[in-house]
């Protein structure tokens, strides 16, 4: 018996080299698929179930270095809560390989496409990607995501003023505390405070404006540039009340206010434009 089993053992592994498969390949692919499933039936601790505790992971974010366990349940935990219908469709899997020797190692990658509906600004994506992964133990040890996040991102935001859009000028009064001065205030509102509320508010455009002509000559102001009405109904009740999806945004910029207070304090007049 003990004979027969390893003729069954090399001639399998025999096979998979001639088909250029690494043995472990199709079992890999098939626990790779489940942790989409996982991920698209919302399963999370199914899905960090297949995390392995040092989890080495190319993060698709310009700047970024590799990711570890937390940055890597951080941004699966981001992409549950900011999509809705979130659905991969695999083009084609193949058998990944050693970087030092080029011959297969168990390690399985994937070209496919990722649709979702993006909660707050209702907008479908469809995002082309690739997928790699390496197995320790039944779980994932190194791999990697490849695709164009930042430009799924700025499609969800308005970048040009087309008709339907909604702007809101503000015109700013600004009261600064005791040792600071205006270029203070202007740097921590466009580094600080106009980054995250572009962030926060996603499918919104917020910039610090400041006038060089006219009878407001110098003076600072924000504009806001709004997808549609029906977008600011989603922040705004109609007796001017906050929603609570705005409630819970505001509260998420809590300390990003709190620093814009140390320096100064601020108040507007403002009015909505609609883009005819």
């Amino acid at each position: 018996m003990k004979k027969i089993l390893l003729v069954l053992s090399i001639t399998l592994f025999a096979y998979s080299c001639q088909s250029g498969k690494h043995v472990d390949f199709e079992k890999n692919t098939e626990l790779a698929k489940d942790y989409f499933n996982q991920f698209e039936k919302r399963n999370i601790d199914a899905v960090f179930e297949y995390l392995h505790p040092d989890i080495e992971w190319h993060m698709p974010v310009y700047g970024l270095d590799m990711g570890g366990i937390e940055e890597v349940k951080e941004a699966i935990l981001g992409y549950q809560s900011e999509y809705d219908d979130l659905k991969f469709t695999a083009d084609y899997w193949l058998p990944g390989v050693n970087t030092e020797t080029g011959k297969p190692d168990g390690s399985t990658r994937v070209y496919g496409t990722w649709t979702s509906t993006h909660k707050r600004t209702g907008k479908k994506t469809k995002l082309t990607s690739y997928h790699s992964f390496e197995f320790q133990d039944g779980k994932i040890i190194r791999g990697g995501d490849w695709f164009d996040l930042g430009g799924m991102m700025n499609s969800l935001e308005p970048s040009s003023l087309l008709k339907g859009n909604l702007i809101g000028l503000h015109k700013l009064k600004i009261k600064l505390n005791k040792g600071f001065n205006i270029d203070d205030f202007e740097d921590y509102f466009t580094q600080i405070l106009v980054p995250a509320y572009n962030k926060a508010y996603m499918g919104a455009k917020v910039h610090l404006i400041k006038s060089n002509k006219g009878t407001d000559l110098n003076s600072l102001g924000m504009l806001w540039i709004f997808e549609s009405e029906e977008f600011l109904s989603k922040l705004w009740n109609s007796d001017g009340t906050s929603t609570e999806l705005n409630t819970s945004i505001n509260e998420s910029l809590a300390d990003v206010n709190s620093g814009l207070s140390k320096i100064g304090t601020w108040t507007s007049e403002f009015s909505d434009w609609l883009v005819q």
